[in-house]
């Protein structure tokens, strides 16, 4: 069995030292009712208050910054400067942080990684995921287009895929995909031409006739489905690879305004749990969003991307962030498997790794306050 495929099946069998070990402890005792994904109740911490926070807030364009918009829209969070702002993808919106740039947000796994390797970001909940709608694509044309896929629903061998030229955004859950794709095939880096670009700029480029194999996440691969001929040659639930986006908040965050982070989680998790149980709305709020940010996205590509990447439940979150008797969690677990693929692929260091393996990539303390209603 490769590599990653491995550590992600045993990804639940890790035991992380100090891995899930929480800021201070939040003194506020509201509580209110918080709709969950199924549209019942449940008993949760007060989601809305009126205190206006100095907490910036970031994300990417896509639907895990919706809730984040949506919560702002609707005065669940309230900020001295309600702008969401976007970064194309992780490594970008990582680099705001040293000049202060933005406090939470969400991104993709890479970015969490990279992030808590750089800056000690931390995963403080999980919202959708990106497995469902990350995949490699050619043309009709490709060699690879008339291969039979293989059990993991690889088109091609090694061979077929040495020397091509890729387009992928690196450091991000694309790249991931990517890398688990050569790793199943026996191959590196090294054995292709990568060519690092954002993922919208991938999808244009593709279009006008660059590369060989472009990488891409939703809704761009919705779109591709629509409006042209290619064929999709391998994808991340094939391959096996669970892709978590993640709410963060910068280390400087969680030591100075606590509370504030703790105000934007609360209102994240009402949003989403509010977007869940209106699928039919979310689509045209993302449909809307996607045009506000430039992206082109069909109706019927709002509505699969809403079918495949639910927000994750305030009950998905609370397993997630439970502290077991050994110290770890469910949630460090899982994104220590991508640290642990990182580092094997040459991308973080061994020292990065056992920094990680000692500090962990999420505080816990603030699904702790939520759940315990305060």
């Amino acid at each position: 069995m490769k590599r990653l495929v491995a550590l992600l099946l045993t990804a639940t069998m890790i035991a992380s030292l100090a891995a899930c070990g929480g800021a201070k402890e939040s003194e506020t005792t509201d509580t209110a009712t918080a709709t969950t994904e199924q549209g019942e109740s449940s008993e949760a911490a007060e989601d809305v208050d009126d205190t206006v926070y100095d907490i910036k807030v970031s994300g990417h364009p896509y639907i895990h910054a919706l809730p984040s918009v949506y919560a702002i829209e609707q005065g669940y969070f309230k900020c001295e400067d309600p702008t969401v702002d976007m970064y194309s993808g992780g490594p970008v919106q990582n680099e705001a942080i040293a000049s202060g740039a933005w406090d939470v947000g969400t991104t993709g796994t890479g970015g969490i990684v990279l992030g808590a390797v750089g800056y000690n970001l931390k995963a403080i909940g999980f919202t959708a995921p990106d497995e469902n709608t990350v995949d490699l694509w050619v043309r009709p044309d490709s060699p690879l287009a008339k291969c039979t896929p293989d059990e993991m629903g690889v088109y091609g061998t090694a061979d077929d895929w040495k020397g091509l030229t890729v387009l992928c955004a690196t450091g991000t859950s694309c790249h991931m995909m990517l890398i688990g794709l050569l790793e199943h095939l026996g191959l590196t880096e090294d054995d292709i031409n990568l060519i690092d670009t954002s993922v919208a700029d991938s999808y244009a480029a593709f279009k006008a006739g660059t590369g060989d194999v472009v990488a891409l996440w939703s809704p761009f691969g919705f779109q591709a489905e629509e409006d042209t001929d290619w064929v999709k040659v391998a994808n991340a639930v094939g391959l096996g690879i669970t892709q978590p986006c993640v709410i963060v908040a910068t280390e400087d965050a969680i030591q100075n305004d606590w509370d504030g982070v703790y105000a934007y989680l609360k209102a994240y998790l009402k949003a989403a749990a509010e977007l869940n149980a209106d699928p039919e709305g979310t689509a045209q709020m993302l449909y809307d969003f996607e045009e506000e940010q430039g992206i082109s996205l069909s109706e019927t590509a709002a509505v699969k991307e809403v079918e495949n990447r639910p927000f994750a439940s305030i009950e998905r979150n609370e397993e997630l962030f439970t502290v077991r008797d050994d110290g770890g969690c469910e949630a460090n677990d899982i994104l220590l498997v991508f640290a642990e693929f990182f580092e094997g692929q040459g991308k973080i260091s061994q020292d990065d790794l056992n920094k990680l393996r000692e500090n962990g990539m999420v505080d816990t303390s603030f699904m702790e306050a939520y759940m315990s209603g305060k």
